[in-house]
């Protein structure tokens, strides 16, 4: 029974590395993602399809069906023996990406994940010399700020005029407000 258990769990790993693979590449590189599907045109199939997996869902990239005109989303276009092409890629495509071959009725759809890693994208800086020049004759800074403050009567006056106001445009809207009521009474 442990012979049996063994042998199912070396078939599981031998398939897990099978479908599995991983590619890495540098910022702006050209990358070729090749479905491991050996020979895909001897095999009778429909169509093979590429997907990006994020978040456990899949974006159809671009799909070719036996005998068509290649259909693409983006950017990817398909390469020999149905590779995806992807030009100048970013950390932003790194991810799972999913070959899928489509098979007629009676025949086994084929899947396959190939793993992308993009390294980050790495600018060269250019680091320019300062040189800062001071003047040793110069007894006060360059700009000094002053702040002045206003005197206190302005500020009171300033409180005062903004109070009064307020006041006169209430009792305007007041007087208003009793003209139009006395109009509705009179209808």
């Amino acid at each position: 029974m442990l012979q049996v258990i063994f042998f199912i769990k070396l078939l599981l790993v031998h398939y897990a590395t099978q479908s599995q693979r991983g590619i890495e590449a540098n910022c702006n590189d050209d990358v070729t993602l090749k479905c491991p599907h050996n020979d895909i045109d001897s095999m009778d199939f429909l169509s093979v399809i590429w997907y990006k997996v994020k978040d456990k869902q899949k974006f159809g990239l671009l799909r070719k069906r036996k005998g068509e005109q290649v259909q693409a989303k983006g950017t990817a276009k398909l390469g020999e023996k149905y590779s995806l092409l992807l030009f100048g890629v970013t950390v932003k495509d790194s991810g799972t990406y999913d070959c899928t071959v489509m098979a007629n009725i009676g025949y086994e759809n084929l899947y396959s994940e190939v793993n992308l890693t993009v390294h980050e994208c790495v600018t060269k800086t250019v680091v320019t010399p300062v040189t800062t020049v001071l003047n040793i004759n110069q007894s006060t800074e360059p700009c000094p700020v002053q702040v002045q403050d206003l005197p206190l009567m302005w500020t009171i006056i300033g409180f005062v005029a903004v109070g009064l106001l307020k006041i006169v445009l209430s009792l305007i809207s007041i007087w208003l407000i009793r003209i139009r009521s006395s109009r509705k009474r009179q209808w």
